[in-house]
């Protein structure tokens, strides 16, 4: 429930009441022309109607009507034809909000845009109609497909994302935050929220069951917990390949230290760099909490610790159960140096930036570029990793941790559904997440202040013994109507999955970009668009092709100093970025060189195909008490494959079949005293003396409030939070399906 000030709450109580109200449009309050409002809020869903609370989207809905001023009517002023200096402020994509209290105190209830307004010709009224945040998601919606996981002949972990780690996924890429953003720069970026996938980059190799993901202890929002006896590694293609000597490179991830187990709390970042063919060169960065300590390795050897090394000690390192942001800055520096420079930053404290250390590395001055990045995380729970090409080195706290450059506007449950091949999509971001709460009996909302909510199935599965407020026949409640429907019981509760487990890497398929030579300008970018069916797996971003041998070679680009196909190959003239954008491929070709033209002669990229099918399982939950009282009553859920296990198959089986087993009144025309306060999912005592002789608890999971004239009035539907239990049937002998007095049919 919303919490009011002290006047709202003291008006709430009185006898007296008059209703007060705000509309906002563009900014500029145009509350006194406002002849009549209303405001729907409910859950959608695909359940029975009385099973409704336990699933859906909420999408509210205000509509208004505006009235004219200073002798011109709502038309002429607002209407669809009128001048852009008055109708701008009611034109469709505005901003819209909407406050209603009493006595002159209110409380924000609306927070979106406006979807349309239509005007009668004749009449001094404009009709809008405005939803909430969902406008925000109407974007078409962009979800990675990694192939991670089929690459292995064993065991892997499941956990590529969940259905938590795409609903943050699609938020985020509509500017919905609930942790620090991709910053400009950014080509690799994992936050960690319940899946190892990169929302930037390519996930090419996990290790590890990445299977713990806390709330609890999280930096923001939601931490992966690396292993306590070995670490848990993902190996990732950036989204760009940069080159060494660019600008400099900023790696950085958020953590919260804890006692250590069996091993030191410890992340690992190994970058590995493409010299030539075959030769590559190594750069690790380190740090152990546990010691206090950070260290960089550099050389030719996999192993880290038989390179060339730097140590730095910063005993603040060890704080426990507090956000630690660390931060290294690594470029070139004359004459022939890589330099980095350590920052951690406590909380929101001012950055420590320690000394810097370098190596010697003539080798990587012209000739290296970015091949991919392997994150290691021990005993410490991280979360959003991200790796940046920027032009300068951060040094204030916003330009460090990007503090103040953000905003926390969304907040998600626990990741509890793992997802190893996650599915191809179609439609606006709203619809996939609509769709991944209806599967996993998820609500997700946008509440009045415009924070985006998402609660699991669990939300609904403990009867609350308290109501956030209470309504009675001899005060608030108006009018009252209880049903109680066969179709609301749901005793036989199936639900099918595709489980990927078995499923592994086929053939593998090329997408070849076959061009004739293509000239590439000093300092310009080439942009190709490749096709790719929506049901392939995403490819890695391409290197340059490095060898003088077959220009067959997959996940290569060609690029030579001329349009001859015998002209030298050139691999480390570009900058290389490749982005999946819903039915192609982006393939972009930044030309280094600021004195000479290069040629690009064509692409080879590869998608892998499963060499199989997912296994079919499913899993059935029943009450053989229910179906002996109301008979055997059937509902088969349909996952969309946003399930993909046989655990998570059970736990929304025994979800709806204890939602359904014993049929829920619904409590409908739930007419009430207005409260502003009251929301979705808040807990309603109803006391009803007078008619149904009823006192109980009822989750709200409807809401329809309306205002003209000055008076407000407000409707609930509410859905009881326990059953009446198994039926008794006390003194009765119901008949039985068939006359026993009629023979059987011929």
């Amino acid at each position: 429930m919303r919490q009011a000030d002290a006047a709202l709450n003291a008006a709430l109580k009185s006898g007296e009441r008059a209703a007060a109200h705000s509309v906002r449009l563009g900014g500029r309050e145009l509350g006194a022309q406002v002849a009549s409002w209303s405001l729907d809020r409910s859950y959608a869903t695909d359940l029975p109607d009385a099973m409704r609370a336990f699933s859906g989207s909420s999408s509210a809905q205000l509509e208004v009507d505006v009235t004219g001023a200073g002798g011109a009517s709502a038309p002429a002023l607002y209407g669809p034809w009128a001048p852009r200096s008055t109708g701008d402020v009611t034109r469709p994509g505005q901003s819209a909000t909407h406050r209603w209290g009493l006595n002159g105190s209110t409380l924000g209830t609306f927070r979106g845009a406006v979807r349309s307004r239509s005007a009668a010709s004749g009449t001094d009224v404009v009709r809008l109609s405005a939803l909430d945040g969902a406008e925000r998601l109407r974007m078409p919606a962009r979800v990675p497909r990694p192939d991670g996981t089929l690459r292995f002949t064993g065991w892997s972990t499941p956990w590529v994302a969940s259905p938590v780690w795409v609903v943050d996924h699609l938020l985020r890429a509509a500017g919905i935050h609930t942790c620090p953003p991709p910053r400009p720069g950014c080509v690799l970026y994992a936050s960690l929220h319940g899946g190892v996938a990169a929302d930037i980059g390519y996930l090419e190799s996990v290790w590890g069951s990445w299977r713990e993901w806390y709330k609890e202890g999280a930096p923001f929002e939601c931490a992966a917990e690396g292993g306590f006896t070995d670490p848990y590694r993902a190996t990732y293609v950036p989204e760009g390949l940069p080159s060494f000597d660019y600008g400099g490179t900023w790696y950085e991830f958020y953590a919260v230290n804890q006692k250590p187990y069996s091993l030191d709390s410890a992340v690992e970042i190994h970058t590995t760099w493409s010299i030539s063919q075959g030769w590559n060169q190594n750069l690790t960065l380190s740090v152990n909490f546990t010691q206090g300590t950070m260290s960089a390795y550099c050389g030719r050897n996999d192993d880290p610790t038989k390179n060339a090394y730097i140590n730095w000690k910063w005993p603040l390192l060890k704080t426990e159960g507090k956000r630690l942001h660390v931060g290294w800055w690594v470029r070139y520096r004359a004459p022939n140096q890589i330099a980095i420079t350590p920052v951690v930053t406590v909380d929101n404290g001012a950055p420590a930036f320690l000394p810097d250390g370098w190596f010697d590395a003539t080798v990587m001055r012209f000739a290296s570029a970015l091949d991919r990045v392997r994150f290691s995380l021990t005993n410490l729970r991280a979360e959003c990793f991200q790796m940046s090409s920027l032009t300068a080195q951060p040094t204030t706290l916003a330009e460090v941790t990007q503090e103040g450059t953000w905003k926390r506007s969304a907040s998600l449950s626990r990741p509890r559904f793992p997802l190893r091949m996650l599915p191809a999509i179609r439609g606006t971001a709203w619809d996939v997440i609509t769709e991944i709460a209806r599967a996993t009996l998820a609500t997700a909302e946008f509440t009045a202040d415009g924070h985006f909510l998402w609660k699991d199935h669990t939300r609904w599965s403990d009867p609350p013994t308290s109501a956030d407020v209470e309504v009675t026949s001899s005060r608030e409640l108006a009018g009252l109507t209880i049903t109680e429907e066969i179709d609301a019981c749901r005793n036989y509760c199936t639900v099918r999955v595709s489980d990927w487990d078995a499923v592994r890497a086929g053939k593998a398929e090329i997408l070849r970009d076959s061009v004739s030579p293509m000239p590439i300008g000093p300092g310009e970018t080439l942009v190709r668009s490749i096709p790719i069916q929506e049901t392939k797996t995403d490819p890695r971003t391409p290197k340059c092709l490095q060898t003088g041998g077959s220009t067959d070679v997959p996940d290569t680009v060609v690029i030579r100093d001329g349009a001859d196909p015998d002209s030298a190959l050139l691999q480390w003239s570009i900058d290389v970025t490749m982005r999946r954008d819903l039915g192609g491929i982006t393939l972009s070709l930044r030309n280094r060189d600021d004195n000479r033209t290069i040629y690009y002669h064509g692409a080879q990229l590869t998608t892998l195909a499963p060499d199989g099918e997912p296994g079919h399982w499913m899993w059935s939950a029943w009450n053989e008490y229910s179906q002996r009282a109301y008979g055997t009553q059937a509902y088969e859920h349909d996952v969309k494959g946003w399930v993909q296990d046989l655990a998570s198959a059970k736990a929304l089986a025994e979800t709806l079949r204890d939602a359904g087993a014993w049929p829920v009144p619904l409590m409908q025309s739930v007419e009430i005293l207005p409260d502003p306060r009251i929301e979705l999912g808040d807990v309603v005592r109803v006391r009803d003396s007078t008619g149904a002789r009823l006192d109980t608890l009822a989750w709200v999971i409807g809401i329809k409030t309306s205002g003209t004239g000055g008076q407000v009035t407000q409707t609930l539907t509410l859905r009881g939070t326990a059953n009446q239990g198994e039926p008794q049937d006390a003194g009765l002998t119901p008949d039985p399906p068939t006359d026993p007095n009629t023979p059987p049919p011929p």
